[in-house]
């Protein structure tokens, strides 16, 4: 099973737009723009403790960035925490757990997504609501939203000083600065925005990892791979065993 969910189709800036109209209502905060991984968007914690979701014997549950698992595996599924709540799915229903592996919203949804400024859409039968942190219902499920498939796309901030670019010259990519200029000459197969210093790129079908000079900190070695979030990047190993790699490139887990 991948580490991304394998069904995205929650019409996530749909929801949003319903959600920032329904805020002129009710005084709620509308939807941040995000991006996406996980993943198909920014999942990285932002409060609590950092957590990482992994697969161990076909349950999920969590780790910590030096590879400890803290939340022990018992998930159908799990993502990544957001405000502080992960999105986990159970007899293929889906509910939310804080970082101590408290289930503060039992899963009892057909579909839910990541919360955003305190609200997390969810669908009851065919119809989508919101909740707020603590699974109250904030908005009733009365809205149909069109599936939709949500890409991964680039982070609404690098977290980068420099804040590189991407850029891409006779279909080879590389990156340039605020100036326009370019500082890495577009010599990869794609490449991926930076993230705690390090920068996804793909080379001869496999991916890696450069460093702000474009200087290979991680020789590409595998066939999937995703963007570091708080100090982590998941990798899938040509073996298919997947893992999580620090930014030296050495494995933390498992």
């Amino acid at each position: 099973m991948p580490f991304a969910r394998p069904r995205v189709r929650s019409a996530i800036s749909t929801a949003c737009t319903l959600l920032l109209v329904l805020s002129i209502a009710i005084g709620l905060g509308g939807c941040g723009t995000q991006d996406d991984d996980a993943g198909p968007r920014s999942l990285a914690n932002t409060t609590d403790r950092v957590l990482f979701p992994v697969e161990q014997d076909g349950r999920w549950g969590y780790i910590d960035r030096t590879g400890k698992v803290v939340i022990k595996p018992t998930f159908d599924q799990a993502w990544a925490f957001v405000d502080g709540r992960a999105l986990v799915r159970q007899s293929g229903r889906f509910g939310f757990v804080d970082s101590s592996g408290q289930v503060v919203v039992e899963p009892t949804y057909r579909d839910a997504w990541h919360f955003s400024n305190g609200l997390a859409p969810v669908q009851q039968d065919s119809l989508w609501g919101f909740i707020d942190r603590s699974g109250n219902l904030v908005v009733d499920p009365k809205f149909r939203l069109a599936p939709d498939v949500v890409e991964e796309s680039r982070p609404s901030m690098a977290d980068d000083d420099d804040n590189l670019q991407r850029t891409a010259q006779n279909g080879r990519f590389g990156y340039r600065n605020a100036s326009g200029d370019t500082v890495i000459a577009p010599r990869f197969d794609q490449a991926w925005y930076f993230r705690d210093g390090r920068a996804r790129v793909k080379v001869d079908s496999l991916w890696g990892y450069i460093d702000r000079s474009g200087s290979i900190a991680i020789e590409p070695a595998f066939p999937r791979a995703w963007d570091f979030r708080n100090g982590l990047a998941r990798v899938i190993r040509p073996s298919g065993e997947r893992a999580y790699i620090d930014t030296t490139g050495a494995t933390v887990w498992p």
